[in-house]
Order: C-alpha cells, then sequence, then structure tokens
C-alpha cells in the first residue's frame, strides 16, 4: 500500500528505500550530487544519454537565447533552430541519402513515428496489404504500444498484450546463447537468414518493415552482430521490398566509435531512428531521418507524416545543436575510439569472475551478463533479483551502472559512460563492479568455476 504521506517522486515507488531516498540535486562533470553531499559516479550517463559531460554552461546559454526568442513554434514552420540542426546533421552525421529529417520527444515517440511512417510509405506505393513490422526477440524499442508490439522486451509487453499487435519476431544476434545452437567456428550468421524465414510464412506481401537495433542495446546488454550479420538483413529486406528501420536511439552519436553503429558495417537503412545522445540527456529529443525520394513518395500519395504539440522545440533544438558542435570541436568521437581498447581491456579484468559468463560491447557501450554457473550458463533465480542486487551494491560504493535485461533475459548490468571519462574514472567503474559482484552473488547457492 502506498501512503498519502509518501515522498512526491517517484511516482511509484522502486520498493527499496536506499534508491527511492536518493535525492540528486546537481549534476557535476561525470558526478550525480545527493542533498547530503555524496558524489556518485555515472558509470551509465544515466540511462545511456550523456555524452559530453553533465553541467555544461555552454547547453544552459543556448536554450536560454532560444527561449528568449521563440518559446514555441508549431512543429511544422520552420525556425532557427531547426534548420541549424538539421543542416549540421547534414553535414557532420548523417548518411547519404538520409537529409531529411523530423523531431519528436522521446526515443519511443520517434519509433513509433518510424513504425507509422513505414506504413505511410507503403500504402502510398499502392501496397495497402503491407502492415506488419518485423521485430527480433531480444529487443527493446520503448514504451508507446506500438514500440512495445514491435520490441521484445517480454517483462515490460506481458501486462499489456492484449492490447498489442500480435507482429512477428526473428531471432536477435546472441552470441552467448545462440538461437541456432551454433558456436563462433560453426556459425553461418543463420540468425539473420531466419529473417527470411519470417517473411516467408508471413507473407512477403504482408510485411511493411523491419526494425533492429544494430548493437542490441540494454535488453539484451551490447549485443554485437557478426560482421555479415546486418548487412544480410539489409539484403533480405530489400529483396522483398521491406523497409529497414535502424533503432539508434542508444547506439547513435559516437556511443560506439562511429556515428552510427550501422556505419560499422556500411549499412544505410532506410529509416534512421535517434534520441539519447543527440542532445547528451540536456533536453528530450529526438529524431527520424529518411531520404527525399521517401518524403516524395508520401507526398505523391496523399500521405501525411503526424506531429506532436512539442516535436521539435526550439530550445531542444538548440540544445541539440550545441551538443554536436561541442563533440566536433573537442573531437570527442575520436576520444571514443581512443577511449574503446581502453575500456574494453579494463572490462576484461571482469572476465574472470566466476559468476560473470561474457563481457561485451563496443565503443564506450559496454555489458556483462551476470550467471548462476559460467560454464552451463545456468542463470539466477529471478526472484533472487539479483540485477537489483548489483545495483544497489554499486550506489553503496559511490557508482551508478544502468541494469538490463528483457525479464527473461537477465541480470546484464550496462555501461555508457561520457565520452569524456577518464581512464582512472574506469579503473574506478571496474573495481567497484568487481566488488559488487562479490557481494551481490555472495551467500547466493552457486556453482563457482573458473
Amino acid at each position: 500500500m502506498i501512503s498519502s504521506a509518501s515522498p512526491p517522486w517517484p511516482f511509484v515507488p522502486l520498493g527499496d528505500p536506499d534508491i527511492d531516498n536518493l535525492r540528486i540535486v546537481a549534476l557535476e562533470g561525470h558526478y550525480l550530487v545527493t542533498d547530503t553531499g555524496r558524489r556518485i559516479l555515472d558509470a551509465s550517463a544515466g540511462a545511456a544519454v550523456g555524452n559530453i559531460g553533465w553541467g555544461r554552461p555552454e547547453i544552459a546559454e543556448a536554450m536560454s537565447s532560444s527561449l528568449g526568442a521563440a518559446g514555441y513554434v508549431l512543429p511544422p514552420f520552420p525556425s532557427v533552430e531547426r534548420e541549424r540542426l538539421v543542416e549540421r546533421l547534414r553535414a557532420n552525421w548523417l548518411p547519404e541519402p538520409l537529409r531529411n529529417v523530423s523531431f519528436m520527444g522521446s526515443g519511443s515517440e520517434a519509433v513509433d513515428s518510424a513504425v507509422r511512417l513505414a506504413r505511410q510509405y507503403q500504402v502510398a506505393s499502392g501496397q495497402p496489404g503491407r502492415w506488419k513490422v518485423i521485430g527480433r526477440d531480444v529487443s527493446y524499442h520503448g514504451t508507446s504500444l506500438s514500440a512495445l508490439a514491435v520490441g521484445g522486451h517480454l517483462a515490460r509487453r506481458d501486462a499489456f498484450k492484449p492490447m498489442l499487435m500480435d507482429l512477428p519476431k526473428a531471432p536477435a544476434c546472441y552470441c552467448l546463447r545462440c538461437p541456432m545452437g551454433k558456436r563462433r567456428k560453426s556459425c553461418r550468421t543463420e540468425c539473420a537468414d531466419a529473417l527470411e524465414e519470417v517473411i516467408l510464412a508471413e507473407g512477403a506481401g504482408s510485411i511493411a518493415a523491419c526494425i533492429v537495433e544494430p548493437i542490441v542495446g540494454a535488453s539484451g546488454g551490447a549485443l554485437v552482430p557478426p560482421d555479415d550479420y546486418l548487412p544480410k538483413i539489409a539484403a533480405t529486406c530489400r529483396r522483398y521490398g521491406i523497409l529497414l528501420i535502424a533503432d539508434e536511439v542508444m547506439t547513435g552519436f559516437g556511443r560506439t566509435g562511429e556515428p552510427f553503429a550501422v556505419n560499422h558495417w556500411g549499412v544505410v537503412p532506410d529509416l534512421l531512428v535517434m534520441g539519447k545522445g543527440l542532445s547528451g540527456g540536456y533536453f528530450p529529443i529526438s529524431a527520424v531521418a529518411t531520404s527525399a525520394e521517401f518524403c516524395q513518395r508520401l507526398v505523391a500519395g496523399g500521405q501525411r507524416p503526424m506531429y506532436h504539440t512539442y516535436d521539435a522545440h526550439p530550445a531542444g533544438c538548440a540544445a541539440a545543436d550545441k551538443v554536436l558542435e561541442i563533440i566536433e570541436t573537442e573531437g570527442l568521437l575520436a576520444e571514443v575510439s581512443r577511449l574503446s581498447p581502453v575500456m574494453e581491456q579494463k572490462m576484461q579484468r571482469l572476465s574472470g569472475h566466476p559468476h560473470v559468463a561474457q563481457v561485451r560491447g563496443r565503443g564506450l557501450l559496454y555489458a556483462i551478463e551476470v550467471v548462476r554457473n559460467r560454464a552451463t550458463l545456468e542463470r539466477y533465480p529471478a526472484a533472487e533479483g539479483v540485477t537489483q542486487r548489483l545495483v544497489k551494491a554499486c550506489l553503496q560504493r559511490d557508482c551508478f551502472v544502468y541494469f538490463g535485461g528483457t525479464g527473461e533475459v537477465r541480470d546484464i548490468l550496462l555501461l555508457a559512460p561520457h565520452f569524456t571519462i577518464t581512464a582512472a574514472e574506469l579503473d574506478v567503474i571496474v573495481d567497484t563492479l568487481m566488488a559488487a559482484l562479490d557481494e551481490g552473488c555472495g551467500g547466493l547457492e552457486d556453482t563457482r568455476v573458473g
């Protein structure tokens, strides 16, 4: 029972007083500062949102200037901030031919928009029978009903099953627990080939699009695919006239060492979904980019995109433009590439822990998967709450790490530090995780296999 005298936030408490009562009053660099003066190292930059460090005055100045000049402009109207941000994206970030950009608030909204745009494109192309969007079994695309429908986050979907469209799922590239029963030497990326099987089973004429996270984020824990996986997916989509949606809400804007994760494999999607790093956490803004040809097809077919009241808010566009400018002028994309092998080397210290099944990731996006038995990959029972134990143990040591998993996939810890993180701070993060693993898994029945 939630008392009427309960604290004003959060709306529904998490149930752990040590977390519910953690009151953040300031953000400084890479740290969260509490009302008691604690400084907590933010190892995940919030929810893999931050990139330039917290508390940069340049962002506040850019937003203040925008608010003073144009507090609100109806989304379809041009504004200085909108035009400036799109020009920067075109010049320095987006791959050809993705030139047309629309802005939303959250990543969930951007995914929802991409799904709707894919459907509208097929209708405008004279193929109204194409409405299904293929997702993957280990994935997360947001909390709107359409995002939950295309996603594979079982725990977050569960309560809404009667309300969700029944959309097909292809297997994700979860190499540690390969859905095809393969090992690296025998792998022929059959998980990518399985997309074609799903298309044929559903009927290609019913499929509008396929949505993928190029590197699966928190739901699977930084699942990096084999090199031929994404090119195979893209080729299959092209062969059947299916649009490819790349969800780069978590991986975009340098998180993996490239402007977007698809760049690692030379793939250009039909629709590119962006968020999080677009504004570095300073303002809720997300986006969808596509080609001029795509938009022309919509217009010719009498289809108009929808928008929300606060889409492309001028202050948000100003904040995003300034964040991207800082990344560019301070060379932070190159810094991610420099730090990536450093982070990988330091993270490998954890791979020897008896309860770490795998350390994986790319750039400054890494995860560990925790298990009861490393030899058999047996998971801890969900009732043990191992993820929460570990997050809490890290917090008690003044370090915040992000929790991952889907319910079925569980006990994932995700690290996504700011691009300005130092090697010494990475050492603190790894030391904290090692101590938290010893404490969080200690006392639980296990099989300690080296």
